[in-house]
């Protein structure tokens, strides 16, 4: 059986305080849809290798979402470990 993503699955909601406002995050969704045009429609298993660097995705067992402040406009992604 594969892991999932709790929140891209709606299994869990993801809550996060702004670090700059303190104002609570708006979830943008993974980070690989943004890669280009065709990304939220290709595997999800297609980005579950990380780069050298670790921006494109987790270590295999992670899923990256970005967040935005609705506020302050500031945006971070954050790690949610697959199930």
């Amino acid at each position: 059986m594969s892991s999932i993503c709790p929140v891209c699955n709606g299994l869990q909601e993801l809550t996060t305080d702004c670090p700059v406002c303190s104002h609570t995050m708006c979830d943008g969704g993974r980070l690989s849809d943004y890669l280009g045009p065709y990304s939220p429609y290709r595997e999800i298993d297609v980005y579950s290798m990380s780069d050298s660097d670790g921006t494109l995705s987790g270590h295999g067992g992670e899923c990256l979402h970005l967040l935005n402040c609705p506020d302050c406009m500031h945006s971070l992604t954050i790690q949610i470990p697959n199930l």
